[in-house]
């Protein structure tokens, strides 16, 4: 198989961020991802009875741990991507999807060895979504000076979600294994952040085409109406606004970082055993090591609490009004025909993070809330397309 050109491979790193996710509403600042790349995709099966089960911080680790191991695989490349909760989307260029997927299905191995659960993966080309007329468009957003993170649009993604999450599905990926994926990268040790306001909000909304309706307009006003409910913005329900309560307790941390490592000691895990210990007393005893105060006071804008991946995802920490005012708007527009939507109320966000060092850029956070976050929301709004019940 060939490899894609030099332009094709940089073509991500090469996009100018933009700075106001407003601005992500509208399909015009995104740039068509080039023909040759793939669409790779995880997903852990049954994670909503895992949720229910109580393993949602399981569910995370092992979504995120999705793409730990593809920024291990690809280095320096800079590559878009984005977290669900329960899994992963990433594009990679042609030529390097082989490695990924072989290091994924190492991941897969060890979800179901060590943590009981059945990581699912599956790869597919984008011009093979082309062929059927669907595309996939993305922008760059920077959530801080030094960072940013991916904005997906397009029918592909969906489409593309759609065939893997069948029974016995074409694109999943049956081939060579990678034992031992390096997740080096991978931490999540801090305690869940407390709601300010009262309620954590997950929400997921999709809009829809045809009736009057189009997307992008959709989206541009529920964003611009969204951001009014804050005095701040939606900036200010940042849930990474809140105090990182410190690392949890260094038993569990131990415990869980046994199972993201292949069993026996090795350098590598005795490198992560010595982190885990010295991170821990610094943080919990606020020990005033500059670079380790400028990684916490830098953390909040590195959370990637809102974002578009076709559809509108976003954990906001909201007052009960603000709440009511969102679920009535979220309803009427429901209604109107223009979205489909799900919800998901908690009192605490998890934060799960990638942290290839401490400097401002090298760290990025995931947001879901606590109690099913995403996935509780993606399989309400599932519901609502059947017609089988409404948000409560």
């Amino acid at each position: 198989m060939g490899r894609a050109d030099s332009k094709s491979v940089s073509f991500y790193h090469n996009l100018r961020p933009l700075t106001d996710f407003s601005n992500l509403a509208d399909l015009s600042h995104y740039t068509r991802v080039p023909s040759d790349w793939w669409i790779i995709l995880t997903d852990i099966r049954g994670s909503t009875r895992a949720i229910r089960e109580g393993r949602y911080k399981d569910v995370n680790t092992l979504g995120a741990a999705t793409i730990a191991v593809t920024k291990k695989v690809l280095g320096d490349l800079e590559f878009p991507f984005v977290f669900g909760g329960d899994g992963a989307t990433l594009l990679v260029p042609d030529g390097r999807q082989e490695a990924v997927l072989a290091s994924l299905a190492g991941l897969r191995e060890l979800a179901q060895k060590n943590f009981g659960m059945e990581l699912r993966l599956a790869g597919v080309k984008i011009s093979e979504l082309e062929k059927i007329g669907a595309g996939v468009q993305v922008a760059k957003f920077a959530v801080s000076e030094t960072c940013t993170i991916a904005e997906f649009r397009g029918d592909a993604l969906r489409l593309a979600e759609e065939q893997f999450k069948q029974p016995a599905s074409p694109l999943e990926y049956r081939g060579s294994v990678i034992p031992d994926p390096d997740l080096s990268g991978l931490s999540c040790r801090w305690k869940p952040f407390q709601t300010r306001n009262g309620v954590m909000l997950t929400i997921i909304i999709e809009a829809l085409a045809g009736n009057g309706h189009e997307p992008s307009a959709t989206f541009s006003r529920l964003v611009r109406q969204i951001e009014a409910l804050f005095p701040g913005g939606m900036a200010s329900a940042n849930p990474g606004l809140g105090e990182l309560r410190g690392y949890r307790p260094t038993g569990n941390l131990l415990r869980e970082e046994s199972r993201l490592q292949k069993r026996g000691l090795s350098f590598r895990r005795l490198v992560r055993i010595f982190e885990i210990l010295v991170a821990g007393f610094l943080f919990n005893r606020r020990i005033p090591v500059p670079i380790l105060r400028r990684y916490v006071r830098d953390t909040p804008a590195h959370c990637d609490f809102r974002k578009f991946d076709s559809s509108f995802r976003a954990v906001l920490d909201c007052n009960p009004d603000q709440v009511r005012a969102l679920e009535n708007l979220l309803k009427q527009e429901q209604e109107s025909g223009a979205i489909f939507y799900g919800t998901c109320q908690s009192d605490q966000a998890l934060m799960t993070c990638l942290v290839e060092g401490l400097n401002p850029g090298e760290h990025l956070h995931f947001i879901d809330g606590s109690d099913g976050g995403y996935a509780l929301a993606a399989e309400r709004m599932k519901f609502q397309k059947k017609g089988k019940t409404s948000n409560t």
